[in-house]
């Protein structure tokens, strides 16, 4: 085995842990209809944290990745619901959303928010949006790694790899695999076209 290997599965099982754990901490196994504000604010901070070590390790593995040449074939609706196929709401995306309207929390207070327990939905679509990333990896990284091989054919900028905020109050497993997924990312850019 190589080196990068041996780290795409220490890094592959220490985040499928991580973000089983996060759900099961929070109780979202059982599928409560509501739960407390506290358990909601701790378990989206973990899922978003996660989730950016999870783009990452997706897209180190689109950026290794070598790809066949496309071959035309009919189109297909993505979108297109089957039978039997379950509606979800939430979607986890590998790549930026652009900018749009300024969020409401930017505006100030519009309203008193409420005293008790919340809908613990958004948050369970979002966990299952998460272990369901994990369960298809190999289907988003191929997506991704044609998408970067358009970026590139098109010369837009490299993209620009920044360290993870708040490392040091990661458990240990977590925070090494942070600051490994950085330098892998860096070295793999490595051989990108200058655009400047």
């Amino acid at each position: 085995m190589t080196q990068l290997t041996d780290f795409f599965s220490h890094a592959w099982h220490t985040l499928a842990r991580a973000i089983a754990e996060a759900g099961l901490d929070a109780g979202l196994r059982e599928v409560p209809e509501v739960i407390s504000k506290t358990v909601k604010r701790r378990c989206m901070a973990e899922l978003k944290q996660l989730g950016v070590l999870l783009r990452r390790l997706i897209f180190l593995m689109a950026l290794n990745m070598q790809l066949a040449p496309v071959k035309p074939r009919l189109g297909s609706n993505y979108f297109e619901k089957t039978e039997g196929e379950a509606e979800s709401k939430y979607t986890f995306s590998l790549v930026p959303t652009p900018a749009g309207e300024t969020p409401d929390f930017l505006r100030g207070p519009q309203m008193v928010p409420d005293r008790g327990p919340v809908l613990a939905a958004p948050l369970i679509d979002r966990w299952q949006a998460m272990m369901e990333t994990l369960k298809y990896s190999e289907r988003r990284a191929k997506c991704l790694a044609r998408t970067i091989q358009r970026w590139r054919e098109k010369g837009d900028a490299k993209p620009f790899i920044t360290s993870i905020p708040k490392t040091h109050a990661m458990p240990a497993a977590l925070g090494i695999v942070s600051g490994g997924l950085t330098v892998q990312l860096m070295e793999a850019l490595k051989d990108w076209p200058d655009t400047s």
